[in-house]
């Protein structure tokens, strides 16, 4: 995994892991969903987008398949 910016959000990285490792029986992953959980459990000034990369990121260092559909809105 990468070096992260100094302005990451440390409990984001971990809240990402722990539902990454909880959502590996819903293969594939579902990443917008997962940002949704992330934003109703914690605040951050994290954008949607650099949530989703650090999922995407996070996912793909473990070999998960993904879906990047969006929900209705």
């Amino acid at each position: 995994m990468r070096n992260l910016p100094s302005d990451i959000d440390a409990d984001v990285v971990i809240e990402v892991s722990r539902l990454i490792d909880d959502a590996e029986d819903l293969l594939p992953l579902p990443v917008h969903e997962l940002v949704k959980r992330i934003r109703t459990i914690l605040q951050t000034r994290l954008s949607d987008e650099a949530i989703e990369e650090l999922v995407v990121e996070m996912a793909s260092t473990r070999g998960l398949p993904m879906v990047f559909d969006k929900p209705a809105e």
